[in-house]
C-alpha cells in the first residue's frame, strides 16, 4: 500500500494536479487496492482523461459546465457531506461524471461523518452502497462505467457482510504502471552537470 500511494502521488503531481489533490488521490488508490478494485485504471483514466475540475455545489443539484472528473466530485462531496449542499434526506444529484469508481473511497468517507449508508446510482440504475469503509455493489455491469450521471442518497445501514468486488483486482499490469512512471517523471528535471556535481558525480554518467 505504501508503495502505490508513492506511486500515485508522483503520477498525480506529474499530470498537474495540486499537492492536496495528489494526496487525495494516492488516498483513493491504496482504499481502493485494499478492496480488490481495480484501482490502476481508475486512477489512470483520472489523470489522462479529459474530465473538467471545477464543480459548483448545491442543495439538491450540484452545477458545473462539463462533465467533471470524480477525483474532484469525490473530494468536495466528502467536504459537503454534513452541509445543506451533501447528501441529505432526498439526495444530491452531482452531474455529468467521468470515472465514477475513484469517487467511492470519498463516498465512503462522506457515510462515516453522516452515520449513515449512501446508495450511489449511475444514470438512475443502483450501482453501489457504501456503509463506512464497507461497500456492496448493486450493478456489477456498471463497474466499468466511464461517464454517467451521478447521485448519491442516504439509505438503511446494511447489517449484512459486504460483497467482495467481483472481477475487480488490484494487481497492477505492466502496461499500467509504465504509463503512471511516465506521469511520474513529468515532476521530475533532466541531469545536468550542476546536479550531479551536488550529488557528488563526477559526472552526468555517474550515480
Amino acid at each position: 500500500m505504501p508503495e502505490i500511494s508513492a506511486l500515485c502521488l508522483r503520477a498525480a503531481r506529474g499530470a498537474g494536479l495540486s499537492w492536496g489533490m495528489a494526496e487525495e488521490c494516492a488516498h483513493a488508490a491504496t482504499w481502493l487496492a485494499a478492496r480488490d478494485f481495480d484501482w490502476a485504471d481508475a486512477v489512470l483514466y483520472q489523470l489522462e482523461a479529459s474530465g473538467g475540475r471545477q464543480v459548483t455545489p448545491r442543495v439538491a443539484r450540484w452545477e458545473a459546465d462539463a462533465p467533471v472528473c470524480a477525483l474532484h466530485v469525490g473530494v468536495a462531496l466528502s467536504d459537503f457531506a454534513t452541509l445543506p449542499e451533501g447528501p441529505q434526506l432526498d439526495g444530491v444529484w452531482l452531474g455529468m461524471v467521468t470515472g465514477p469508481l475513484i469517487m467511492v473511497p470519498f463516498a465512503a468517507r462522506a457515510s462515516a461523518l453522516l452515520g449513515t449508508a449512501l446508495e450511489i446510482t449511475l444514470d438512475g440504475s443502483p450501482w453501489l452502497r457504501v456503509s463506512g469503509d464497507n461497500t456492496r455493489i448493486l450493478g456489477t455491469k456498471l463497474m466499468r462505467t466511464k461517464m454517467a450521471e451521478v447521485s448519491v442518497s442516504p439509505t438503511r445501514l446494511d447489517a449484512t457482510r459486504p460483497l467482495q468486488a467481483t472481477a475487480q483486482s488490484a494487481v497492477i499490469l505492466r502496461e499500467q504502471l509504465l504509463r503512471l512512471d511516465g506521469l511520474a517523471l513529468k515532476m521530475t528535471v533532466p541531469s545536468s552537470a550542476q546536479s550531479a556535481k551536488g550529488a557528488g558525480a563526477q559526472g552526468l554518467g555517474e550515480d
